[in-house]
């Protein structure tokens, strides 16, 4: 999902943008992803947000006056063309939600619908079967943890719902047992196999997300780097308009063994080699040099990782580790990595985990009054993220979707992920981690990238 504005006023007046970001901040601050220039703005003004769990756009003040159908609110859910004023007087627009192609998040009264739909053509059987797979593809992450639940609790028998689903007209008389055929109980029999085989695999697919959430997403830490070009004087080099070959950048990382190996992507480690001026400058005789290597995995501090440690494959798929000694590995959730082929797994499910949009998210979690002394301190993004761990607001990002491909050395998957989620855990129906995730096809959530786990033995060996 995309949040998409109609400016009616202010200096984007006229223009239609649909913004990349699952989070942006709203301000006229340099750094905001949504800058309005306005009396009325202040540097951090507001956060838009995307919430997976409730299938929603949220809207929330930081330090300005929203206004939303001329109504002042502290935060809100938006709905299609809602008008957003930002402060008073200032600019206003339209929202809208932009869905692209592949993207998941189906709103049940729709999957009710299509499913009586299907009912009507094909049968309740198609019927049920098409609702519990949207309900294991499309539905939030409440639905598909609570569904099951709901299922046991209430002992809501699926052939029921199927009953339902088919808008059959029913029948004022039952059959005699002998007037029942051997045809007609086989399929019953195939029907309701096939009905439990549904719920295992949707209480299955729930299971494996409530882990993911309660305990597995503990070990996966918000990785921060910065890394400059020397020449070989050691004095730092810069590009043709004077500036520092300085880049300063978030991943992500998860604890793959007791050992404390932490796996990602080689990118992550090797920032250097995705900066096309950087590359440059080490071909001219330059040499990378780390400023700062940092891990925070949540309810701990910022880990300060020795570079020395790092591994990578002699080839360049974009899978690699460091490593953190036992003190600072010391009661990290380590991840299980998945063993044999992932061709041969029954459950195509794929839950990504990691810090996909960066330090935006996590400063939109934060307090207003926190934001506010880091700004009024003129906070490095080193402090930011220092602040936010002792306050135990460093977590992950969790999105779910379905394995479409498996190649050699690649699979591809639907759960969305945005640039930031680098280097991340995909993990498979089975509750283990089944790839890295390390690549978004830009503008289309319906494919990302990951690298095979099998591929991460080389990296793992201290």
């Amino acid at each position: 999902m995309r949040p998409q504005l109609l400016h009616l006023s202010g200096p984007l007046r006229g223009r239609t943008v649909t913004y990349d970001d699952d989070a942006m901040v709203v301000g006229s601050a340099p750094s905001a992803e949504l800058r309005l220039e306005h009396p009325a703005i202040v540097p951090l003004h507001a956060v838009l947000e995307w919430h997976a769990d409730d299938c929603a756009f949220v809207l929330r003040r930081i330090d300005g006056r929203i206004f939303v159908n001329r109504q002042e609110v502290e935060a809100i859910t938006l709905n299609d063309d809602d008008l957003i004023e930002w402060g008073v007087d200032g600019p206003r627009s339209r929202f809208r939600a932009y869905v692209p192609a592949g993207a998941v998040c189906k709103p049940v009264r729709k999957m009710l619908r299509d499913a009586r739909e299907v009912g009507k053509n094909s049968g309740g059987v198609a019927a049920a079967s098409g609702l519990t797979r949207d309900l294991l593809t499309q539905a939030t992450l409440k639905l598909k943890i609570g569904f099951p639940l709901l299922v046991l609790a209430l002992a809501l028998p699926l052939a029921w719902i199927a009953g339902w689903l088919g808008a059959k007209p029913a029948r004022d008389w039952q059959p005699r047992a002998d007037e029942v055929t051997l045809a007609e109980l086989e399929r019953m029999r195939t029907m309701l196999m096939e009905q439990h085989r549904e719920i295992e695999q949707l209480q299955r697919a729930s299971a494996v997300v409530a882990d993911v959430q309660k305990r597995l997403s503990r070990g996966v830490g918000l990785v921060h780097g910065i890394v400059v070009i020397v020449a070989g004087n050691g004095e730092p080099m810069r590009d043709l308009r004077g500036r520092l070959l300085r880049h300063e950048y978030t991943g992500s990382g998860f604890m793959a063994n007791d050992r404390g190996r932490v796996l990602t992507n080689r990118h992550v480690v090797t920032p250097w080699e995705t900066v096309a001026e950087m590359e440059e400058a080490i071909a001219r005789g330059g040499e990378p040099r780390w400023e700062h290597l940092s891990i925070t995995f949540p309810g701990t501090l910022s880990q300060k990782v020795d570079t020395s440690t790092i591994r990578r494959r002699n080839d360049r798929l974009d899978i690699a580790s460091f490593r953190l000694t036992g003190e600072q590995a010391a009661g990290i959730q380590v991840l299980p990595l998945h063993e044999g082929a992932l061709e041969d797994m029954s459950d195509p499910r794929a839950v990504v985990v990691g810090y996909p949009t960066g330090i935006v998210a996590l400063l939109a979690k934060a307090d207003s009054q926190v934001v506010s002394r880091l700004r009024e301190l003129g906070a490095t993004l080193v402090d930011v993220i220092d602040e936010l761990a002792k306050s135990n607001r460093i977590s992950p990002m969790i999105t779910a979707g379905t394995i479409g491909n498996v190649q050699e050395e690649m699979i591809v998957y639907d759960a969305p992920t945005t640039h930031g989620g680098s280097g991340g855990p995909v993990v498979g129906g089975d509750g283990t981690v089944v790839a890295v995730n390390y690549a978004v096809m830009r503008d289309f959530s319906g494919a990302n990238f990951g690298v095979p786990i099998r591929f991460a033995g080389d990296v793992l060996i201290d």
